[in-house]
Order: C-alpha cells, then sequence, then structure tokens
C-alpha cells in the first residue's frame, strides 16, 4: 500500500512539473465502482475517488450554479475520459463531480462574460472550492488558460432552452443542497448543524437512488436565486461541495 501511494504521490508531482502555466491542479483520479444490481445508469453511476463517493445527480434539469473552474490539458490529452470517450484537451469539454454524464451546459466567465457550451464528459474537478475542470480548448474560448482558474456560471440546457439573463421566476423555489448520504445518522448530524446555524428551515428528504436509500440534506428553500446563492456562499466553508438546485 505504501509503495502505491509512493507511485501516486510522484505522478502527481510529475504532473505538476510537467504543467507549467497549464493547470497547475490536475485531479482526475477516477475510480468507479460497479452498479449496484446492475440497475445505475452508466451516468449517473456513483463512484468513489480518494476515499469519497459522489453520487451524480439523475437529471440536469434545473442545474444552474456558480463557481470556480479550473482546466485540464496535455497530462491527460489521449486518455479516457470517465464516460469511455478518449480526451481531447484541444476540443471543447469539461468535468463535474455530480451532473449527469453527456449533460449539455452553458458555461459563463463572469470575470468576461465569454460563453460556451459544451458537454460533460468527464468526472472532477477533486478540489474542494472547485465546481468544473474545463478541457483546454474551451479555456481557451473563456480566455481562462492564462488565469488557470475562473469564476463561472454553469447552466444546463437539457431540459428546457435556457434564457442568457436569468431571472427569477414567480412560484419557482431554489434550494441549496447539503449533501447526500446512505447513513441516516451522518444526515442528522449535518441537520442538526444546519439548525445550530440558524436555518430553520433545513430538510431532509429520502430519495431511492437506483435501489440505494439516500439522505437528501438541504440548508432551506429560497424565492430568488440570489437569496440562495447568500446562502451557499455562507455555507461553503462548511460544506465546500453544496450547491443550487431549483
Amino acid at each position: 500500500m505504501r509503495h502505491l501511494t509512493a507511485l501516486f504521490i510522484l505522478a502527481a508531482l510529475l504532473a505538476l512539473a510537467g504543467c507549467g502555466t497549464v493547470n497547475p491542479y490536475p485531479q482526475h483520479v477516477y475510480s468507479a465502482p460497479p452498479s449496484k444490481n446492475g440497475r445505475f445508469d452508466a451516468k449517473t453511476r456513483p463512484y468513489t475517488v480518494l476515499g469519497r463517493t459522489y453520487y451524480p445527480l439523475q437529471s440536469a434539469d434545473g442545474y444552474d450554479e456558480i463557481g470556480l473552474a479550473s482546466w485540464y490539458g496535455a497530462d491527460f490529452h489521449g486518455k479516457k475520459t470517465a464516460n469511455g470517450q478518449t480526451y481531447d484537451m484541444y476540443g471543447v469539454s469539461a468535468a463535474h463531480k455530480t451532473l449527469p454524464l453527456g449533460s449539455r451546459v452553458r458555461v459563463t466567465n463572469l470575470e468576461n462574460n465569454r460563453t460556451v457550451i459544451l458537454t460533460i464528459n468527464d468526472r472532477g474537478p477533486f478540489v474542494n472550492e472547485r465546481i468544473l475542470d474545463l478541457s483546454y480548448g474551451a479555456a481557451r474560448k473563456l480566455g481562462t488558460v492564462q488565469t488557470g482558474v475562473a469564476r463561472v456560471r454553469v447552466t444546463s440546457l437539457d431540459a428546457t432552452i435556457v434564457p442568457t439573463r436569468l431571472a427569477d421566476t414567480p412560484g419557482k423555489l431554489y434550494s441549496v443542497r447539503v449533501g447526500a448520504f446512505a447513513v441516516r445518522d451522518n444526515a442528522l448530524r449535518v441537520h442538526r448543524q444546519l439548525l445550530a446555524q440558524g436555518y430553520s428551515g433545513a430538510n431532509i428528504s429520502v430519495v431511492d437512488h437506483g435501489g440505494q436509500i439516500l439522505h437528501i440534506v438541504q440548508a432551506g428553500s429560497f424565492k430568488s436565486r440570489d437569496q440562495a446563492e447568500r446562502v451557499m456562499q455562507a455555507l461553503k466553508d462548511s460544506f465546500p461541495t453544496c450547491y443550487i438546485i431549483s
């Protein structure tokens, strides 16, 4: 085990040395377990990275999130992505931890208003404060190659046409999802933590995720996107992978 760990550290150091001004944070170490009873769709199958199991969303419908995006290039060029395709660093694609593989999204660089439409074909980035890892080609279109990391908005295009300027819709609620837990006690612990921090609308819902029971913890639901974003940002330090669904 220590030998494998040493090899992993050596590989990571070599990758960092080879990147130069390219993405200095390659994080794609992907390990997908077999589906439970064969009932998980390949696009949404749970997977484990560095000891943590991720449970992808069953649908990208309504997904709209703001966060940091990095990019990855030569170290992964020609290798397999999570959906089995060959990664083309010059193409336009991205990696996301929980969106279904094959999801089409609009990515907007909030620092220069450039946009690109791309497909999620890989998993990552596995750095807490980042929500997206762009291909080199996508990063070029968005103008993030030199900066390495940029603040972006990721909007799903899979279900309905999303307007370029998003506005709050009467009756539409925005929920801040904190986590999904297979163990109910873990969900209860997080729920109590949210209540202690003043989030009186925090709740737990139970869903059957392809045969596995999950306890979904949300900090509450809000009538405006701005309000939900303020809550999400306030929770990022304690729950770095929290995100907004609508």
